[in-house]
């Protein structure tokens, strides 16, 4: 007898399995979908069969988990395609929106758990869907019935419903289920009879089966692999240890060698003082010579041991080295694997913008470790997204520049160096305007406009990687709030890369990004300061040395030494890390040991106590606990087993920076005054919302109901900031920032509305708000970020 308990084990992990079979069909649909908006006149039949093969299959495979939503969204997909085929119906622009948005749906729908699917939002969608059907010919035609929770098949195809659709890994893998699935027939056959599918017309083709894989390969979690990797990387800890021990050894021989000497001294003195060695007994004197061949056996046997462990430890490098070259091959994905999905985010981000655009993505083939490839998913969107809002104009301006209507963005990967890769992302565009990052600068308090100005193009340009500097008039959802690019640095530099650009005016940006191949060790130096230990990446050590103390000046408060003929500020390290002063002996030295350190464009000295060594550093996270440390990126362990802090060069760099800058921020450190915040909301609900979020964040507000009211009290004066509806009677909230803007040219305006289109942010841009913050979205904590950067 089959038990509820087991069916139900069984269907999850069918489910399981089914999430990775699905992902795969869709990434088929969705770029079978980006082929066929390319040619809408004339649909390739080899894609066309890709993406109705790709539909077909994702919902027999949904069916037989019980996912119904997926299903009934799938068969409204796999009509449309059908049409397609037999050449009776042709799609348009929109269209295909329509049909991306179904294929938004799916991924939702597969990621999500199946007690959170939203059946209802399925079947709305597949209904407009299935309304294209009318531009079928012959008029005849209609969208097929919809289909049952489990769909019975055909009788021809009965028998493979379960093997086909849903066990998919070859022939090995049916003796497997062979129980499993008579438990499945079983529970399926007490189900009440479902309705009929529509039969498979003649000129439809079957589901693609999958191809036969070779007997030596086998499907294995990444979960599994990554936890492999992570117990082979463990082995170099071993290696250290082993190193450690040896050292050890080396100790012990040496302080054996000086006890022989001493042992040895001692007897020939009794052997040339005959008066003291006849007052010895015959027993000490055997002990005596006895103890010093026996030194000599000792000394030899530690010889032979330190001898054996040097070979030992040169196995076991070459072993785990191997080993580990080996795991990480097996982790190493084509870089095509990241870039599978940009396709749609662009189209999607440029049809949102107006913007005409094409993708190029090469070099696909080059494989990296895939811990790198997930670290940079985020920053390599962010910058796709960069390039596509901020970078490429609209068709009209680049019209009036003399450039293609249609702009394009390139996307290149590339092996250099033997064991890195580089990533270039390019577009065509306005370029970067360095004067604008200046005043960005300037204005975010990050640098003051004397030393804004004394920077040249290409260091104003290195700005952009500032938190707080953006080129954006305008702080939407996709930009302009001056973090984006600062987190794409912080998470490249993370993974072990630098990023730089390059920029030129009316002809476009280039973004280079540097990485490892593999994420596993690195290179790195190990200092002392204050009585502690810490590790510093070698790959951010421009240079280590001792100076004199009399070398070290004083310009504009901070010290500073001269290196290559520039001054560099110069800071302890303990002094950044906030660290208690353990002893003051090494500031009374004449010497100062110090590491120059460069990340990107900074670069600065920091004096430590002792410089150690350079070593091999296995960077350990410091847990989800602690996700985000400033000045520390993880921790390693030494061959001693003391677990020591690893730095992060990049966040010592603006630590010495603000140590810098301590004099400038004194200046601001006065009490002021609340600011004011005017709020003009017609709605009741929105109002009072706005208002106590204001207040509870320590702001004076004042609230007007419409536009009208609001205008009339901000010509009485006093306010720092304006938060306006757009959809308000008597004035809306265009009419009133422009008129704000007439008056007063930088005082803040926040727009917060339910309007989302393209065209509505445009208008808000060219009434003058700087920022532009959508209600269906509305997080709290975005509206007070944004009033932080612009007050």
């Amino acid at each position: 007898m089959v038990t509820y308990s087991e069916d139900h084990d069984f269907l999850e992990e069918l489910r399981q399995d089914f999430v990775l079979e699905a992902e795969e069909y869709l990434q088929v649909m969705v770029g079978g979908l980006l082929d066929l908006e390319q040619h809408p006149s004339s649909p390739p039949p080899e894609v066309l069969e890709s993406v109705f093969r790709g539909a077909h299959s994702l919902k027999g495979a949904s069916q037989a988990v019980e996912i119904p939503a997926i299903a009934v969204l799938c068969q409204s997909m796999e009509s449309i395609f059908s049409q397609m085929k037999k050449g009776l119906l042709q799609l348009d622009r929109k269209d295909f929106d329509l049909l991306q948005k179904g294929a938004d749906l799916l991924g939702e729908l597969i990621a999500a758990k199946p007690e959170g699917h939203d059946r209802p939002r399925a079947e709305a969608l597949a209904d407009e869907i299935e309304k294209l059907l009318k531009a079928a010919e012959p008029p005849e035609i209609s969208p097929p019935p919809r289909i049952a929770l489990r769909e019975e098949p055909p009788e021809e195809e009965q028998e493979t419903l379960i093997p086909e659709e849903i066990l998919r890994n070859g022939a090995d893998e049916e003796k497997k289920h062979e129980k499993k699935i008579e438990k499945t027939d079983k529970a399926l056959s007490r189900e009440e009879p479902p309705q009929s599918a529509p039969p498979r017309s003649s000129q439809d083709s079957p589901p693609p089966s999958p191809p036969q894989g070779s007997s030596e390969m086998i499907r294995i979690r990444a979960s599994k692999m990554d936890a492999l990797l992570l117990e082979a990387e463990e082995l170099i800890s071993l290696n250290l240890a082993l190193r450690m021990r040896h050292q050890e050894v080396q100790e012990i021989i040496a302080s054996l060698g000086i006890w022989k000497r001493e042992w040895e001294r001692f007897v020939q003195f009794q052997e040339r003082s005959e008066q003291k060695a006849t007052s010895l007994s015959r027993e000490t004197r055997s002990f005596l010579h006895s103890g010093r061949s026996r030194m000599g056996e000792l000394q030899d046997a530690l010889r032979h041991l330190r001898k054996a462990m040097q070979e030992d430890q040169r196995t076991t490098r070459t072993l785990v080295r191997n080993l580990l070259d080996r795991t990480r091959s097996v982790l190493m994905v084509p870089f095509s694997s990241l870039l599978q999905g940009f396709p749609k985010i662009f189209r999607d981000l440029s049809r949102d913008l107006g913007k005409e655009a094409e993708l190029f993505i090469l070099g696909g083939d080059v494989e990296v470790d895939k811990r790198i490839l997930e670290g940079l998913k985020d920053p390599l969107i962010h910058l796709l997204r960069n390039c596509v809002d901020h970078g490429l104009e609209s068709p009209v301006k680049r019209r009036e520049k003399g450039k293609r209507p249609q702009g394009s963005v390139a996307i290149q990967a590339s092996q250099v160096d033997g064991n890195r890769v580089e990533l270039v992302v390019e577009d065509d565009g306005k370029g970067i305007d360095a004067a604008k990052l200046r005043e960005s600068a300037v204005k975010a308090g990050v640098l003051t406009p004397r030393d804004a100005q004394a920077l040249d193009d290409k260091e104003a340009r290195m700005l952009l990687f500032r938190s707080g500097v953006s080129t954006s008039a305008l702080i939407t959802d996709i930009s302009g709030r001056g973090l984006g690019m600062a987190i794409v640095q912080q998470k490249v530099e993370a993974l072990g890369g630098t990023i730089s650009l390059d920029s030129t005016p009316g002809r476009g940006t280039t973004f280079r990004i540097s990485l490892p191949l593999t994420l596993a060790t690195f290179r790195g130096v190990l200092v002392e300061e204050e009585g502690q230990l810490f590790v510093l990446p070698s790959s951010n050590v421009e240079w280590v040395g001792r100076i004199a103390r009399r070398e070290i000046k004083v310009l504009e408060q901070c010290e500073t030494i001269s290196f290559g003929g520039e001054p560099l500020a110069l800071v302890s390290l303990g002094g950044v890390l906030e660290l208690p002063e353990a002893s003051r002996e090494n500031r009374q030295r004449e010497m100062c040991n110090v590491l120059i350190l460069s990340s990107g464009a900074l670069r600065g000295a920091f004096g430590v106590d002792r410089v150690l060594e350079e070593q091999e550093v296995l960077l350990k996270p410091l847990g989800k606990q602690l996700q985000r440390v400033r000045n520390v990126s993880g921790a390693t362990v030494l061959g001693s087993g003391k677990v020591v802090p690893v730095l992060n060069p990049t966040d010592l760099l603006l630590s010495l920076s603000k140590k810098g800058g301590s004099r400038l921020s004194a200046a601001f450190s006065e009490e002021k005054p609340l600011p004011r915040i005017l709020v003009a909301e017609d709605s009741l609900t929105s109002r009072t919302l706005l208002r106590n979020i204001l207040s509870a964040s320590g702001f004076q507000v004042e609230t007007a109901v419409d536009g009208q009211e609001a205008w009339e009290k901000f010509q009485q004066g006093g306010f720092d900031l304006v938060i306006s509806d757009v959809e308000m009677p008597r004035k809306n909230g265009f009419e009133l920032t422009a008129a704000i803007r007439s008056s007063h040219e930088e005082l803040p305006v926040i727009l917060v509305t339910s309007l989302e289109s393209r065209e509505d942010r445009e208008r808000g841009a060219e009434a003058g708000a700087n920022a532009y913050i959508i209600k269906s979205g509305f997080d709290q904590s975005t509206l007070l970020e944004t009033m932080g950067r612009l007050l």
